[in-house]
């Protein structure tokens, strides 16, 4: 899975009427644009969390043919595509984005992030190191993050571990970060260090069976048995039938 910027959420206002003020009688007045494109925004959140991923989709592409100077806007629809497997509609939408915006660097690491899952790694690496020269983005830990990964996925692990260390530097609480590096590590061969991470992801992984598997396979490689036997039978309990869970059972065998 490839990180995004956190999901556009806008509010609408609401104003109160004048305690004890005579009602007026009702007229029809034109539509707000702004205040209806924020309704439908929530709306279309309502819709994708339901799974109704088409129906958020097209409601927003609806929304946004009235807001085209929106910036925000398409970097979300954008984000939805993306995340809805639609790679050319995500590439679009955040280009328009930072064509109506260029400095709106979250529509730029989105980007990064299609050319990266669509195999420009190139063109990727251009657009985060883009964002990461920003010093007025709030959220470098992202653009570290989709970095390492990119550079991972190339085989040049000392960079990437770089570039995710730089990512739970800029945010210590980053749990996806510490995970990635975890990762990361176990793919270079440096296992104890792997393991730390592992346990520093722990909070936001506990429920995960392949977070378990992970663990546990990096505890057998470092012959602590008994940490390795814990999270494999874990990754058992929470992942019935799956692959992962095979493998632990297999595994666990193993151990004396």
């Amino acid at each position: 899975m490839r990180v995004l910027a956190t999901a556009l959420i806008l509010t609408a206002v609401l104003v109160p009427s004048a305690c004890g003020a005579p009602r007026a009688t009702p007229k029809s007045k034109p539509k707000d644009p702004e205040s209806e494109a924020a309704t439908n925004i929530r709306l279309a959140e309502s819709y994708y969390r339901a799974g109704r991923v088409q129906d958020a989709l097209a409601l927003l592409e609806k929304t946004a043919s009235t807001q085209p100077q929106n910036a925000a806007l398409r970097n979300y629809y954008g984000q939805l595509c993306f995340l809805a497997g639609r790679n050319p509609e995500a590439e679009a939408a955040f280009l328009k984005a930072l064509e109506i915006d260029p400095h709106l660097t979250d529509a730029r690491n989105n980007l990064g992030a299609v050319y990266d899952a669509t195999g420009r790694k190139d063109l990727a690496e251009r657009e985060f190191k883009k964002v990461l020269a920003d010093p007025a983005y709030t959220a470098p830990e992202n653009a570290h993050l989709n970095l390492g990964k990119l550079y991972a996925s190339q085989g040049r692990l000392d960079e990437a571990i770089a570039e995710l260390r730089r990512a739970v530097e800029a945010n210590p609480k980053y749990w996806r970060g510490h995970y990635e590096l975890a990762s990361t590590l176990d793919s270079a061969g440096r296992y104890e260090e792997a393991a730390r991470e592992y346990e520093v992801a722990l909070p936001d992984y506990k429920q995960n069976g392949e977070y378990h598997y992970r663990i546990g396979l990096a505890y057998m490689k470092l012959r602590e048995s008994a940490k390795a036997k814990e999270h494999l039978l874990r990754c058992q309990e929470l992942s019935p039938g799956s692959e992962n869970a095979a493998k632990a059972y297999d595994l666990v065998k193993l151990i004396p």
